[in-house]
């Protein structure tokens, strides 16, 4: 995609799933890609597969981030302005998933996921902007259905990703007159490490994804291409009338009932 060529973008949670297969399509797309993650070691067979969709050495930047903190992501901000001289967009991936309703759901464990679901958008978002403004560019987010469709054993996540939502609504309608542009994907379930690293139990998962089949009618779960596309298309010049959007890739889940 013409539209994406030499943009500098930052991905968070680079490392897997969702943030990794978007970083390969944007090496596709030959912009220039800076990885962010906890995990150092899956960043740079990351980066190294990035190089092999035509990526340089010069394109790529590797940066060991934990979100939660505001020092990592203020280095994660200068080093890519020291490198690059601009930042063009913004994707916002990394997340984090539990079990638990609201009474099961302690406070400690409210804050962690907050923490990491909104607040590192939150500070991160708040850093790129005045760098965002001189290029005109855009962030995307990378929320969920959770934030539109209650699920009661993950209320955490949903909790969280709907303060997300409404974040980009804000945010979008903040920043148009500077012509930058915010809007989020909402997948449904996606085949990433997600569901076990939030505690899902192996049978659970595997009935789970047997329901899905009528849930997510188009075809059960999805795949971390389907919504890597998605946060393409949303980044991309071709997009370039769209803010405040909330993208639902989720096999028409939001549509109807039971979600």
């Amino acid at each position: 995609m013409a539209s994406l060529q030499d943009k500098v973008t930052i991905i968070t949670g680079a490392s897997s799933g969702i943030g990794e297969t978007t970083a390969l399509l944007f090496a596709e797309s030959k912009a220039k890609v800076v990885l962010a993650a906890r995990n150092v070691e899956n960043l740079e067979k990351v980066a190294s597969l990035c190089k092999t969709k035509g990526l340089s050495d010069s394109d790529v930047l590797v940066i060991q981030c934990d979100v939660t903190s505001e020092d990592n992501l203020k280095t994660l901000v200068d080093e890519t302005v020291k490198k690059f001289g601009r930042i063009d967009v913004l994707i916002n991936n990394a997340g984090k998933g539990t079990l638990g309703n609201v009474m099961a759901t302690p406070e400690a464990t409210l804050d962690d996921i907050m923490n990491v679901n909104f607040k590192s958008i939150y500070n991160l978002s708040r850093l790129c902007v005045p760098h965002l403004t001189k290029t005109q560019g855009s962030i995307v987010n990378v929320s969920s259905i959770a934030g539109q469709r209650a699920g009661p054993n993950l209320s955490a996540y949903c909790i969280s990703k709907a303060a997300l939502d409404m974040f980009t609504r804000l945010l979008a309608l903040e920043l148009a007159p500077q012509k930058v542009r915010v809007n989020s994907v909402n997948p449904g379930f996606i085949l990433t490490p997600f569901a076990k690293n939030a505690g899902w139990p192996s049978d659970m998962a595997t009935d789970y994804l047997e329901r899905l089949k009528v849930l997510q009618p188009l075809g059960g779960a999805g795949k971390p291409e389907d919504v890597a596309k998605a946060i393409r298309f949303l980044a991309s010049d071709e997009a370039s009338f769209t803010t405040g959007h909330l993208l639902f890739v989720d096999s028409g889940r939001h549509c109807g009932l039971p979600v």
